[in-house]
């Protein structure tokens, strides 16, 4: 069952969505809020002098190939954070179908733990070599048949939002995936990011499909913000 259909026959059906703390556990949810969350709206609106730190790592490895996540909320009294980590690869139909959920090859894995102090610090530490908060290209197209990360945040009360595309020399001098994979509990490898011409995927491909939950889709970094979401729908 192709993931373009199901999700077809969810729009059909009027499904809504809305921002939310972490990607929806089936495809077709998920499909519906993904810019939503990438946006990172709610997140915005509720950073303000005094909020405890958050942030959210996205990792787009070809969407249809693989996605993953990082929601971190940082403990009162320094004490580390939470982390929430979810990641998706492509279908895996060799494991069977659930009759209870039809949807489950999709649905990735998440998992939660606790970042020890001496690691948020690592993380927070890695942000800053990664100019997070400081060096942001407005007007950066991300389409999604490309590797890239989009990170958001709530930091000493100010909304940040950042994004590094492959093959960028930013992107190759990134130092927050290592600390992010190093305590990664999802068991799904990431994705490395690799030259268009040695990609398994035609970058081309869904040109002229008329399912438009195929195409290929951009989002774009504005002034500090992801603006430009265009949806699967």
């Amino acid at each position: 069952m192709r993931l373009g259909t199901i999700a077809s026959v969810a729009a059909l059906l009027a499904l809504g969505a809305c921002e939310y703390t972490g990607p929806a556990g089936d495809p077709v949810s998920r499909n519906l809020s993904w810019f939503d969350y990438v946006g990172a709206e709610g997140l915005r609106d509720s950073c303000a002098p005094g909020a405890s730190t958050r942030l959210r790592f996205v990792y787009n490895g070809i969407y249809d190939k693989q996605v993953r996540s990082f929601d971190l909320f940082a403990l009162p009294g320094g004490r580390g954070a939470t982390m929430s980590a979810w990641a998706r690869g492509t279908g895996d139909l060799t494991q069977g179908v659930r009759f209870q959920n039809v949807l489950s090859p999709w649905q990735g894995k998440r998992a939660e733990s606790i970042l020890d102090p001496q690691t948020m610090a690592n993380l927070l530490k890695a942000l800053d070599s990664d100019r997070f908060q400081t060096f942001k290209p407005a007007g950066l197209r991300l389409p999604s048949n490309e590797f890239y990360w989009v990170v958001t945040g709530c930091i000493n009360g100010r909304f940040h939002a950042n994004a590094w595309m492959y093959p960028a020399d930013r992107f190759k001098a990134l130092r927050f995936p290592a600390v992010l994979m190093a305590n990664d509990r999802t068991s799904i490898a990431l994705r490395k990011a690799v030259p268009v011409n040695q990609r398994d995927d035609d970058p081309t491909r869904h040109q002229g499909n008329n399912n438009p939950s195929d195409e290929v889709f951009v989002i774009q970094l504005g002034a500090n913000r992801i603006v430009g979401a265009r949806g699967l729908f």
